[in-house]
C-alpha cells in the first residue's frame, strides 16, 4: 500500500515522531496507522528502557565512587602517634578554601617530620612524604648536575684563557 502525506500527518498528530519515522513505520506496517502507532511505542519503550538501564549503571558507578571517597582518610602522624584522621573530602574542602594557609601548614608539617598519608581502610594508598622525598631527590640531582656542568664549562674556559696567555710575546716599554 502506498503511504500518503495525509497518513503521515495523521500518525504524527497521534505520536510525537518525525516525518521520516512516521513514513518508515507506515511502510513497515503496510499503511495501517494503528499497527504503526504500536510499533513506534514499542520502539520508544525499548529506547527508554535502554536509557533507564544506562542511567542505573551510571548511578551505581557514581555511588561506588562516593563510597570510596567517603571511606578514604587523610592521616597525619608523627612516629606512632596519630594527630589527625579525617575524611579526605573534608581535608580537601578546607584546603580549597584556605589555600595559602594550607600550603604554609603543609610545608611546616613536612619540616617538623610529620607523616601524611591517604588511607583507605587499613591500606595506605598514597604516602605524601615518600612522594615529597622522591621529588626533592630529583630536584637535588638535577641542580647538582647543572652545577657540575657549569663548573666544567668554567674550567674549560679557564684552560683556554691560560693557553691564550702562554702563546703571546712579552713587550716591555722603558
Amino acid at each position: 500500500m502506498k503511504v500518503t502525506l495525509e497518513m503521515i500527518d495523521e500518525l504524527r498528530s497521534r505520536v510525537n515522531v518525525t516525518y521520516e519515522e512516521a513514513k518508515e513505520a507506515l511502510e513497515d506496517n503496510e499503511g495501517d496507522i494503528v499497527k504503526a502507532i504500536i510499533a513506534l511505542e514499542k520502539r520508544k519503550r525499548g529506547y527508554n528502557e535502554h536509557r533507564r538501564a544506562h542511567r542505573v549503571k551510571a548511578e551505581k558507578h557514581a555511588q561506588k565512587m562516593v563510597n570510596k571517597a567517603v571511606a578514604t582518610d587523610f592521616v597525619l602522624r608523627k612516629k606512632e602517634k596519630v594527630y589527625i584522621n579525617l575524611p579526605l573530602w573534608l581535608v580537601f574542602l578546607v584546603s580549597l578554601f584556605t589555600i595559602p594557609f594550607s600550603i604554609i601548614l603543609f610545608v611546616i608539617l613536612i619540616l617538623l617530620g610529620f607523616q601524611m598519608r591517604i588511607v583507605t581502610g587499613k591500606k595506605t594508598k598514597f604516602d605524601i612524604n615518600k612522594s615529597m622525598d622522591k621529588m626533592t631527590k630529583k630536584i637535588k640531582d638535577t641542580t647538582d648536575k647543572m652545577f657540575e656542568e657549569d663548573e666544567a664549562k668554567e674550567s674549560a674556559q679557564d684552560d683556554e684563557d691560560d693557553d691564550d696567555d702562554q702563546g703571546e710575546d712579552e713587550i716591555t716599554i722603558e
